[in-house]
C-alpha cells in the first residue's frame, strides 16, 4: 500500500518467515524493511517493473540465502511484538508513575 503509515501486515510476512516486497514509502521503507545485524530483511519496490524484479530475485535466490533474510526478517520483527510493546511501554511511563525510590 503506498504511504502506509505503518506496516503490520509486512511485520506479519516478516514473523512469518516470508520475505517480505513491500512498497518503499512510509513505515516499510523507514521502520520496517531495514537491515538486522546488517543482514537483509526484504526488498522495497515502487514500480512494477521493481515489484518484478524483486519477485525474480526472491525465486532466483538459493535457498540458503533466502533463509538468511528470513531468519534476519523475524528477529526484525520481533521489534513489534506485543512483549516488545509492554515492555516498551512500561518503561516509558514508569517516571511518571515511580518518584524515583523504587
Amino acid at each position: 500500500m503506498t504511504d502506509e503509515h505503518f506496516g503490520i501486515s509486512v511485520v506479519e510476512y516478516m514473523a512469518a518467515g516470508a520475505i517480505p516486497i513491500a512498497h518503499n514509502s512510509a513505515g516499510p521503507r523507514m521502520d520496517i524493511v531495514l537491515p538486522e545485524d546488517s543482514k537483509q530483511t526484504g526488498f522495497l519496490a515502487q514500480s512494477v517493473e521493481e515489484y518484478a524484479e524483486a519477485i525474480i530475485e526472491v525465486i532466483k535466490m538459493p535457498e540458503n540465502e533466502r533463509l538468511e533474510i528470513a531468519v534476519a526478517a523475524r528477529k526484525r520483527a520481533s521489534m513489534f511484538s506485543e512483549q516488545r510493546f509492554y515492555e516498551d511501554f512500561k518503561a516509558a511511563v514508569r517516571p511518571i508513575f515511580c518518584d524515583g525510590t523504587k
